[in-house]
């Protein structure tokens, strides 16, 4: 069971009132974004955001976060936004769960940041000759951020003068004839450039026209030379992947701050280059979990690779936000849909169950990186927002009534648009079970609506009003309407089968298939296999035979009441599959309870005696090398392991093995690193050879030596380089149940130890022998 400490001061305090803005939207929102106290989430997403609240948000070390400010530069060059992150999620989190030690933590630091404020208004981390080089725009686009969501929350205008300060500072150094705001951050000026986001708050707060000026800089400098082109290139319909230098993270946050440009303006451009981002992603560059990009950029169509920095968690939460933006602007379920998508998957897996740590990578397969450690990271100040949104949209208003978005138990009090007040609860152990009761409570009886999202995974739901089935027919929007005057408590039963799925895979994942259970991902996962494998083969895509079953989760799989792992039939038996959002989160087979080491798993599985579509015999193998190193990657997906463990060595290896026989007749070998004290292979006595195991258990026979890796020695690489890859052709071609690359290990500059590394292998029969995918 999920370890959470409950949280200390719910007794329900007075409504918060936000503090209104001076500018109102020239274009109102369909749907409401709540204020968080008005929604408390209660099951499996409601006990995430409690984790994140709890044992993340109150526990940080505030010192750390504002160390940058108080001796610049800090330890790293974007410092500086961990502090306007944290304020940001906070905030949301404190007006959620009225946690007074919340609230006291976040009104010091608040204090203590201003403090850190020069007399030019500048709140960065950097040294003068350092200004406006890098990460200190973005650094005061989150200050911004987050000071602001405290006074309109909270009520406390006392950051008010240092926010004026900091976007004063901002309106006198860019601009036509100033410094180029494109020019002062990463990214084609997407960096800087999203500053828009809280500058349109600070003319909408305070009404001052300067700031408003300085949005229309912004929109200008996007579409010069030097900028991204946001909004022309996605309005003429190109990809996102077209757009600046497709970096996911800082586009993404640009676009959240054109959506709200576009509440003020109205500019209908804004909305349609928004929209046409959102369709291009989820169409052909979004993962089956509910996140984009790899190495943190868009790349071209359908490359979507399942690792090599896969899924950075700041951009699973910005694309929450920028799906939470086109909710409340269009009032459309596939909006809503996605949401789900991200809150049951992606951002549960990137966060560990305790709340404590997040990954910053979090891929379609390997091990999930948590750490605590802000040093190097920035997505451990992102993944908490993500969770403080989450009340926000979850269950809302909008002008004819009230409005369902996710089926989480919970309880809200509504306020509906002509003054109303509706509670609603939701009462369910979805997504492991089927019944969503939804009590709607009007305390004087009155005529609005009830919207509810039908899932769009769902295509047997069934709706009751007292027993009473009524039609489920989505309308335009994509929701069902119940409209009825309404009076007491009344219940509305909303059935949502959570029935299996399959997915099958195409372009880098065909011939293999994920399996899916309501609104979860589910995968692979080494703790649970009782063959101790992380790479079990369906043998079919047939759900009767496949076989699917729940079944109580327990230890660190149990991170929410009512968790489920599935039972499922696979090639040669059975194995258990976990949740993508507690998948990883088991210990590593055959590490000793004291390690830390957490198991493996994997999203997409391959399908049994499928060819694959690059020839490669060894893609869906099992790997294994002669010591374990301490770089965690793939030799079969391209990234690079190493055997380094500080001591020496006479024989290394990497092997791959496979659950069926297969005939070979050529290998390829990539070299993965070169370090100062090795990683190469040493050929003073010998090249590193092919070896093969013709059955389970048998010995390894060399077959062939890879006669074209270069001469090298114990402590120099000679011609080697990173990547280069040889080929083995087999004198004949050979059958084999695994196959290993051997040879001796370098020591480079460090005679005491010595070790190898590989970058990738593969292995082709005789039809494909020779082919280099």
């Amino acid at each position: 069971m999920l370890p959470i400490l409950l949280l200390a001061c719910l007794a329900s305090p007075a409504a918060i009132t936000p503090v209104p803005d001076v500018v109102p939207a020239a274009v109102a929102d369909v749907q409401e974004a709540q204020v968080p106290d008005r929604v408390q989430l209660e099951g499996m997403v409601g006990a995430r955001i409690q984790a994140s609240t709890v044992n993340r948000l109150l526990e940080i070390d505030v010192d750390r976060l504002l160390e940058g400010y108080r001796k610049r530069p800090g330890r790293q060059t974007w410092d500086g936004e961990h502090v306007g992150k944290w304020l940001h999620a906070a905030s949301l989190a404190w007006a959620n769960s009225g946690d007074e030690r919340l609230h006291a933590k976040i009104a010091k630091a608040v204090a203590e940041l201003v403090a850190c404020q020069q007399e030019d208004g500048y709140l960065g981390t950097y040294l003068p000759a350092q200004r406006w080089t890098e990460w200190d725009v973005w650094a005061h686009k989150y200050n911004l951020i987050g000071l602001v969501t405290w006074m309109r929350l909270s009520g406390d205008r006392s950051a008010l003068p240092c926010c004026r300060a900091m976007a004063d500072l901002l309106c006198r150094d860019f601009g036509e004839g100033k410094r180029d705001l494109n020019g002062a951050g990463a990214h084609k000026g997407m960096a800087a450039g999203s500053v828009l986001e809280p500058m349109v708050w600070m003319y909408r707060f305070t009404g001052e026209e300067r700031y408003r000026d300085f949005c229309r800089y912004v929109m200008r400098a996007w579409e010069t030379p030097t900028g991204p082109h946001i909004v022309s290139r996605l309005v003429a319909g190109r990809g996102v992947d077209q757009v600046g230098n497709a970096k996911a993270y800082e586009m993404m946050s640009c676009i959240d701050g054109m959506l709200e440009w576009y509440r003020v303006t109205g500019d209908k451009d804004l909305l349609t280059a928004g929209e046409n981002a959102w369709s291009d992603i989820v169409a052909k560059r979004r993962y089956i979990t509910g996140t984009a990009s790899w190495k943190e950029h868009f790349h071209e169509d359908f490359n979507l690779p399942n690792t090599s920095n896969v899924g950075e968690t700041c951009v699973t939460v910005t694309w929450l936000q920028f799906n939470a933006h086109l909710l409340r602007l269009t009032g459309k379920a596939r909006y809503a849909d996605e949401l789900e998508r991200i809150v049951y998957n992606q951002l549960p897996g990137a966060q560990r169950p305790d709340g404590r740590a997040w990954g910053y990578y979090v891929q379609m397969e390997g091990t999930k990186p948590y750490t605590s450690t802000l040093d190097g990271q920035c997505c451990l100040s992102s993944g908490p927002r993500g969770f403080a949104l989450i009340p926000t949209f979850a269950i809302t208003t909008d002008a004819e009534g009230v409005v369902v978005n996710l089926e989480d138990a919970a309880h809200a009090q509504l306020r509906l648009a002509g003054g109303a007040e509706v509670g609603v609860t939701i009462s369910t152990t979805y997504p492991s079970g089927s019944a969503v009761d939804i009590a709607i409570v009007a305390a004087q009886p009155g005529a609005f609506s009830v919207r509810l999202r039908i899932p769009a995974w769902c295509a047997t739901a069934a709706l009751a009003l007292g027993g009473k089935a009524l039609p489920v027919q989505p309308g335009p929007d994509g929701y069902v309407v119940v409209r009825r005057t309404w009076s007491g408590t009344e219940h509305l039963l909303l059935t949502l089968p959570p029935t299996p799925r399959v997915v099958v895979g195409d372009h880098a994942n065909q011939n293999k298939a994920a399996i899916c259970y309501g609104p979860l991902v589910l995968a692979a996962d080494a703790a649970l296999d009782p063959r101790g494998s992380d790479r079990p083969l369906l043998d079919t895509t047939a759900i009767a035979d496949l076989a699917i079953a729940p079944q109580p989760a327990s230890g660190p799989y149990k991170d929410w009441a009512h968790a489920e792992i599935f039972r499922i039939t696979t090639h040669g038996g059975t194995t258990l599959l976990a949740p993508f959002a507690t998948a990883g989160t088991g210990p590593a087979p055959g590490a000793d309870a004291a390690s830390d080491r957490r198991s493996t798993y994997r999203v997409w599985l391959p399908i049994a005696g499928a060819a694959r579509p690059d020839g490669n015999l060894l893609a869906d193998g099992s790997e294994s090398r002669s010591r374990s190193g301490n770089v965690s990657g793939s030799v079969v997906d391209g990234r690079v392991v190493v055997t380094w463990n500080g001591a020496k060595a006479d024989l290394d290896w990497f092997a791959v093995a496979l659950p069926a026989p297969v005939t070979i007749a050529s290998v390829q070998f990539t070299h993965g690193m070169t370090a100062h004290d090795g990683g190469w292979f040493d050929t003073s006595s010998s090249r590193p050879v092919v070896q093969a195991q013709a059955a389970e258990g048998a010995p390894w026979v060399t077959v062939g030596t890879f006669a074209d890796y270069p001469a090298t020695t114990a402590t120099s690489p000679g011609s080697l380089h990173e990547g280069a890859r040889f080929t083995c052709t087999l004198a004949e071609p050979t059958t084999a149940v695994a196959v290993r690359v051997a040879g001796r290990p370098a020591s480079g500059d460090a005679p005491a130890q010595a070790f190898s590394s590989c970058g990738q292998m593969a292995a082709y029969g005789p039809a494909t022998a020779g082919v280099k995918p």
